[in-house]
C-alpha cells in the first residue's frame, strides 16, 4: 500500500508539471482572437516532426543483458514503451531509473517527451518528493 501511494505522489507532481505550461499559456491568451501567422503555428509541428523522424539509439548489449536480469514483469513493463522512453531511461543516473520504476507508464511517456527545462523542473520536483516520503 505504501509504495502506490508513493507512485501516486510522484505520478501527481509529473502530471501537475506536464500540464503546467498549457494552464500557463491558457491564462496568457488575450480576451480577443488575434491573427496567427501560418509559420507561427506550422513551427511546433515541424518540430515534433523532426523528433518523431529522429529514431531513438537501440538498447546496448550491455543494457540488454541488464534487462534480461529483471523479473519477468519489469522485462514486459519495458518492451512495452516507446523507443524513446526506453533510450531516455538508459540516459539516467541510477538514482533517477529508480524513481522512473515508480511512475505510470503514461507520465513515463510524457517525462521522455518533455522539453528538457521543463523535464529538469519536474525531476527536481520528484526527487524533492522522494526524499520527503523517506524522511
Amino acid at each position: 500500500m505504501h509504495k502506490s501511494l508513493n507512485t501516486l505522489g510522484l505520478a501527481g507532481v509529473a502530471m501537475a508539471l506536464a500540464l503546467t505550461p498549457a494552464m500557463a499559456g491558457a491564462q496568457e491568451q488575450p480576451a480577443q482572437e488575434t491573427p496567427v501567422d501560418a509559420a507561427t503555428e506550422a513551427a511546433p509541428q515541424a518540430a515534433e516532426a523532426t523528433a518523431a523522424a529522429t529514431p531513438a539509439p537501440a538498447p546496448t548489449a550491455e543494457q540488454t543483458a541488464q534487462v534480461e536480469t529483471w523479473p519477468a514483469d519489469k522485462q514486459a513493463a519495458y518492451k512495452a514503451w516507446p523507443a524513446d522512453t526506453q533510450a531516455y531511461f538508459w540516459s539516467l543516473d541510477t538514482e533517477r531509473q529508480d524513481i522512473f520504476w515508480r511512475l505510470k507508464d503514461a507520465d513515463k511517456v510524457t517525462l521522455s517527451k518533455m522539453a528538457e527545462p521543463q523535464r529538469e523542473s519536474t525531476w527536481k520536483l520528484m526527487e524533492d518528493k522522494v526524499k520527503a516520503m523517506q524522511s
